[in-house]
């Protein structure tokens, strides 16, 4: 059964002059002194749908904007039903908008449980809705069938017939007809019946939520002529993600991400057909900054306790919420253009929104609706990279140089030459600073040659003692082209003037402190197909005799 929003009207002639009602924008939320069946009991009542006109969805709720016409003229109470029974309701995040020469009076909100919850379960689910439609015309036609029949049995008790040819004729005729009405009925009881099925497949299948209440908000209006009336509200248990895939080819050095929205509500609203911008702000997020910590300092005194007192400063409390846990014609005829799904976004000092091209549907059953929001592609630059003191092995990492700061931190899938590599982490900040890795290369052998460490010896004379550490690891390319080897170490760091490091490198380290990680050392080199690079780092740590080294290793 269809529920539908309420707009009833009082036909009350209030001549030149509207009700003082306050004009525009209400935010007062009263509770409803009445139940719902007083709603329906107001005279010429008529039965509208709101349609929802925008849904801006954050992490963890959503704003939702609602519109329903205002017909006639007069005062009317204009109805909102079915709504989410996760609405923020404490708050005064309740607002009306009339549009036009419209009076706005006291918002109410109810709570409506039981028989007229249910009548709410599945609206805004189309094909639920036009398979109800379909068995209402079904049973329509059988009950005309039974009508004909019934009206044929009564008229064949009423007619008296008076000769032997007379009775013959109207037997066969009644005969013919009322083989005809059953057959009808016959065929209409099946096609029922099927109807049925179909309709019980749909609604223990459909999308929509069952809750035990729902919410309807009730706005009493003044106006002169039609008219529209908007209701924006926050309901809880909406939320999106950003999700990313990169695509690498090595041959050509190109390399696209594409960034996808995954999108999931059960805030017991379908959805069905509406615009969605999706926000990267988190309103559960604290919006306030905190103030610095202020000591205060007194001398302890005998026989008193100490006064020292950790005291916060004042600040507004931050409210927090918690959040609850996707044309083609026939030839010779012109085609229709194809829909555009290129998403727009717009950064609004570090928000960033995006803004769904095309009508979207999102049930609320929690299933992952996803839709493309991005795309970024270009050139890249290549190159393997090893860590032999941690693994001896290497992988493949490549340069986004077309990136851009708007997405935001989501999963990224990984694929290199069509084939699935792996997930890792969507960073802008890393992927511009480290690139993106891309899975470990096989045809990169990686040999460790020396690993050894020798301390000195600490005699009477001697001052100092020495520790020497010799590393040394060969690097093999088995690839049929010539790669781009880079290869991370560390040196030590001294923290005290009498702590002397002497590092060699053979070759030469091509950046120190690279990326400004400090001691991290990279070697970055050409290695042809078939060649083999040894890579060897010796380094020297003296320190006096009646010292203990101390360090993080």
């Amino acid at each position: 059964m269809n529920a539908h929003v309420i707009q009833a009207s009082v036909s009350t002639d209030y001549g030149s002059a509207l009700p003082p009602l306050n004009k525009m924008t209400r935010c007062l939320v009263l509770p409803l002194m009445f139940g719902g069946s007083a709603v329906l009991g107001l005279s010429s009542a008529q039965a509208a749908t709101s349609n929802v006109e925008q849904v801006t969805i954050y992490q963890g709720s959503a704003s939702v904007t609602r519109a329903l016409p205002i017909t006639g003229n007069g005062e009317q109470t204009v109805v909102f039903s079915c709504l989410s029974p996760h609405m923020d309701k404490e708050s005064l995040s309740v607002q009306v908008q009339a549009v036009g020469n419209v009076n706005v009076g006291e918002i109410s909100i109810e709570e409506l449980t039981g028989e007229q919850a249910a009548q709410c379960q599945y609206q805004g689910d189309a094909k639920v809705q036009t398979q109800q439609n379909t068995l209402a015309n079904i049973n329509a036609e059988l009950e005309a069938a039974r009508l004909a029949k019934a009206y044929l049995q009564n008229l064949t008790k009423a007619t008296q017939v008076n000769t032997d040819s007379t009775i013959a004729n109207n037997a066969r005729d009644i005969e013919t007809q009322a083989t005809s009405i059953n057959q009808r009925i016959l065929e209409i009881q099946q096609r029922q019946a099927r109807a049925q099925d179909a309709l019980n497949q749909l609604m223990s299948g459909s999308a929509t939520s069952t809750f035990n209440n729902v919410t309807q908000v009730s706005v009493r209006t003044a106006s002169r002529s039609p008219s529209n009336i908007k209701l924006h509200y926050q309901v809880r248990g909406a939320g999106w993600e950003p999700a990313y895939q990169a695509r690498l080819n090595t041959t050509s050095e190109q390399l696209s991400i594409t960034a996808s929205a995954i999108i999931a509500q059960q805030t017991g609203e379908n959805w069905t057909n509406v615009p969605v911008t999706l926000s990267t702000v988190n309103p559960n997020q604290s919006t306030t900054g905190q103030l610095p910590y202020v000591q205060r300092l007194s001398l302890y005194e005998e026989n008193q306790d100490a006064n020292v007192r950790r005291e916060s400063p004042m600040m507004d409390a931050a409210p927090v919420m918690m959040a609850e846990a996707a044309y083609t014609k026939g030839a010779g005829v012109s085609m229709a253009p194809l829909p555009n799904f290129t998403v727009s976004s717009q950064n609004k000092n570090g928000i960033i929104e995006y803004r769904l091209p095309q009508l979207v549907s999102i049930p609320s059953d929690g299933r992952r609706v996803r839709t493309v929001i991005g795309e970024q592609s270009g050139s890249s630059k290549l190159w393997i990279r090893s860590t032999p003191s941690v693994e001896t092995a290497a992988y493949w990492y490549a340069s986004a140089p077309f990136l851009t700061p708007d997405w935001v931190d989501g999963s990224l899938q990984l694929y290199r030459d069509d084939n699935y590599v792996g997930q890792s982490r969507y960073s802008y900040q890393m992927l511009k600073e480290q690139g993106i890795g891309f899975g470990s290369d096989p045809n990169m052998m990686v040999k460790e040659l020396t690993n050894e460490d020798k301390q000195g010896e600490k005699g009477v004379l001697n001052r100092t003692q020495t520790i020497t550490t010799t590393n040394a690891y060969q690097f093999t390319n088995q690839h049929n082209r010539s790669v781009r080897l880079q290869v991370l170490g560390s040196e030590p760091i001294s923290r005290d003037d009498s702590l002397k490091v002497t590092v060699t490198n053979t070759p030469p380290v091509t950046e120190r402190d690279w990326n400004d990680n400090q001691g991290i050392v990279a070697w970055e080199f050409d290695l042809p197909s078939k060649q083999s690079q040894v890579i060897r780092s010796t380094s020297q740590v003296s320190y006096p005799a009646n010292k203990m080294l101390a360090g993080n290793q």
